[in-house]
């Protein structure tokens, strides 16, 4: 019987406003990139943006990007962009890179407790029937400062029972040990959670690595055939929290 139930925080509580391949297809448009002779298409690079983001979950499990130097995080970055065109089709070279990274503000680069964050109208009901039927809540983050602040001027850190930053605890997911910052102060055993989040290396594979349950969100629909490295089994796949939530009560 499930007692927690842990949350990703961005694109899974939260997203950026305009989101990010929004803001990249603008960037496109602005500096005169175009793919086969036309704009950049925002469904293509929002399909495509799984490249960057996996990309960018296993250099941040290798190296956190904030603990790196300034040039190498400028590296990183070009990197980032780089990987996603060339997942998208769209040709580049080192200058194109160099003046879409001037044009693009990425989400890495959005003020944390700005208010450049939406809540997806799903979450503030999903929590408040979780906690209704008895369930403890928390979120599991990775990001470079607490977020506890961005939840609280979101308005819905008071409907949680623990929030957890890895800048804090030092370790990022799929990290063991940033599930264990949820996991020990709350004294629930991983086989008693479930964990939800939209990024299959980090939240589902770092989740069943502590024996945890998983369930990976796709709200944007790019996931049609999710998998995971083995020997991972596959797990529940949902669109929204309320399709979680109904998973998790059986309603």
């Amino acid at each position: 019987m499930l007692s927690l139930i842990t949350f990703d925080l961005y694109d899974t509580l939260i997203e950026l406003d305009p989101p990010r391949w929004v803001r990249l297809a603008a960037a496109c448009d602005a500096i005169g990139v175009t793919r086969d002779g036309q704009p950049v298409d925002v469904d293509l690079l929002r399909t495509t943006d799984l490249i960057a983001e996996d990309f960018y979950t296993r250099e941040n499990t290798i190296q956190p990007i904030r603990d790196r130097t300034t040039a190498e995080r400028n590296r990183f970055r070009r990197e980032y962009l780089a990987r996603w065109l060339d997942a998208a089709g769209i040709p580049h070279d080192p200058a194109t890179i160099r003046a879409l990274r001037k044009a693009y503000v990425a989400e890495f680069d959005t003020d944390e407790v700005g208010g450049r964050y939406r809540v997806f109208d799903d979450v503030l009901p999903a929590l408040t029937r979780l906690r209704e039927a008895g369930l403890t809540t928390a979120i599991i983050s990775n990001a470079d400062a607490d977020v506890t602040e961005l939840c609280t001027r979101l308005a819905f850190a008071e409907a949680v029972d623990l929030i957890v930053t890895s800048a804090l605890v030092g370790w990022e997911k799929p990290d063991p040990r940033t599930f264990a910052a949820a996991l020990e102060p709350l004294g629930i055993d991983p086989a008693r959670a479930l964990h939800i989040g939209d990024q299959p290396r980090s939240d589902v594979v770092g989740a069943l690595g502590v024996g945890m349950r998983a369930a990976l969100l796709d709200r944007y629909g790019r996931y049609p055939n999710p998998r995971l490295p083995p020997p991972h089994p596959p797990v529940p796949m949902v669109p929204g929290l309320m399709q979680l939530t109904a998973l998790v009560l059986g309603d």
